[in-house]
């Protein structure tokens, strides 16, 4: 930071004490009251509460499973069957003179195991490699939903301290133009202003007071989106340091920020995984007509068990009683068997659907291929755009706090005229919003300038959780941050 550019802060910093202390009775902005949270927190709180990330993680972890399954398909598969059967078969015959009648009853148990290899298989093969190239694109697009976090949070969070800062800037411009209408009042009961300039002075109290209601409401939006993140309440958080150093990024060169993009941007990496994946599904249906080849080894066992039985004889007419003989015997009979064999299986003809999917997925092969050419052409104009916008916004942070300098030196030359009868009210009060529009300038252009340069480190893929924890160092407890802001005089 140069000598002019910390002068300028030790500037603001005297004189943002100046009009905020009249509101440190309840809040403040340099108060010490109260244990604040900061970024570090807000961000390990989102990790764990946020659904987003959380359904994230859930798909990331379904998506992955992509390999297991398309590496199934080449592993050997065994099955086992088993069943069971209990029968009654029963045979009669009965003839003029002879009876013969049989009955069977037999408990049945049959195992058999299967194992089968694939052989030759090239769909069965590039389903393997697409389901390698989904499971990686699943890692890639988590990581980049992990960044995303990131660029949530600290948007959520910076955001509460730009509506906090400008809540403040608003009541204390409130403050300063009621008191100017006060005075106004009285020198216009003195005879020394007409009372046109009571009504300047009132009718820019009047717009001060919707701006900072306004204020408030942007205030306690801003702090209800950052419990969208985590699912908790947050009533004070800590301040940026007014130290913070916009630096420009190392290296200062676009090209080099283009090449980061190129190779680690992780939304490119999952374009061009998808662009394999449908590569490789495309060639496994454009084999689909080839012959399949695959060994068996096959292993039956059945146990069966159970009873024979029969009667047989003569039958005399006329006589009850007969010549008949029973007889009874035994069933236990097992049979195992093993058999190999080879199986080539090719289809022939199957209602033009091989077709119709080689067609398919060579189409979608295409519009991945294009898609990979479309985000890799945004990812190198993002690369340059965010490059640049990071460069403008640390020189804006060094621009715009000279400019509350020059604007309080205004204010103070104007108020010095006025008081003299060379300057009227309305130029008074168009310093004072002058100043007032300064400080919330730089304000947001500090918070623009952090989250620009996140920004650009996501689209490169080098942003990480070590961003926000050097970020979160520069973030103090005693620099307060509430919802309620600074308090609004009468």
């Amino acid at each position: 930071m140069t000598q002019g550019t910390q002068n300028c802060m030790n500037a603001l910093t005297n004189l943002l004490r100046q009009i905020v202390a009249p509101a440190c009775g309840i809040t403040l902005l340099f108060s010490c009251a109260g244990a604040a949270e900061n970024l570090k927190d807000i961000y390990e709180t989102a990790v764990a509460q946020d659904p987003v990330i959380a359904s994230a993680r859930a798909t990331y972890r379904a998506n992955a499973e992509a390999k297991t399954q398309g590496k199934a398909a080449l592993l050997p598969q065994i099955s086992a069957t088993g069943s069971y059967s209990d029968s009654t078969y029963k045979v009669s015959d009965l003839q003029s003179f002879f009876v013969q009648d049989n009955r069977t009853e037999t408990d049945l148990k049959r195992y058999s195991l299967n194992l089968t290899q694939s052989l030759f298989d090239l769909p069965a093969w590039y389903r393997f490699q697409q389901g390698k190239d989904l499971s990686d694109s699943a890692e890639a697009q988590f990581a980049s939903d992990q960044q995303d976090l990131i660029i949530r949070v600290s948007e959520a969070y910076f955001n509460v301290l730009r509506s906090f800062d400008n809540h403040i800037t608003r009541q204390a411009e409130e403050r300063a133009i009621k008191r100017q209408l006060d005075q106004t009042r009285e020198r216009y009961q003195v005879g020394l202003v007409p009372i046109t300039e009571v009504h300047e002075a009132q009718a820019a109290f009047d717009e001060a007071t919707v701006d900072a209601l306004e204020s408030q409401g942007s205030l306690r939006i801003s702090f209800e989106d950052l419990k969208v993140l985590t699912g908790g309440d947050h009533g004070v958080l800590a301040g940026l340091d007014e130290n913070f150093s916009a630096d420009v990024p190392t290296p200062s060169n676009s090209d080099a920020w283009v090449g980061f993009s190129l190779e680690n941007n992780f939304q490119l990496k999952v374009a061009a995984l998808a662009k394999e994946a449908a590569a490789n599904n495309a060639k496994a249906n454009k084999y689909k007509h080839l012959p399949r080849v695959s060994l068996v080894l096959g292993y039956d066992k059945d146990e069966s068990s159970g009873t024979q039985t029969g009667v047989s004889g003569v039958k005399i007419p006329g006589f009850t009683d007969n010549a008949l003989d029973a007889t009874s015997r035994s069933i236990d009979r097992e049979t195992d068997s093993a058999a190999i064999q080879i199986n080539v299986s090719m289809p022939i003809y199957s209602g033009g659907l091989i077709h119709s999917q080689r067609r398919q997925s060579a189409f979608q092969a295409n519009s991945a291929d294009q898609n990979y050419i479309s985000i890799k052409r945004n990812t190198v104009q993002s690369a340059r755009s965010l490059h640049h916008q990071v460069t403008t916004n640390s020189a804006r942070v060094q621009a715009r706090a000279q400019s509350i300098v020059s604007a309080a030196s205004a204010l103070e030359a104007t108020e010095a005229g006025y008081e003299v009868g060379t300057r009227n009210i309305v130029d008074v009060l168009l310093a004072q919003r002058t100043l007032f529009r300064a400080q919330r300038n730089y304000s947001n252009a500090r918070y623009d300038f952090i989250i620009s340069m996140m920004m650009l480190k996501k689209v490169a893929g080098q942003l990480s959780p070590d961003d926000i924890y050097q970020l979160n160092a520069w973030l103090k407890p005693e620099i307060i941050v509430n919802l309620f802001g600074g308090s609004k005089s009468s």
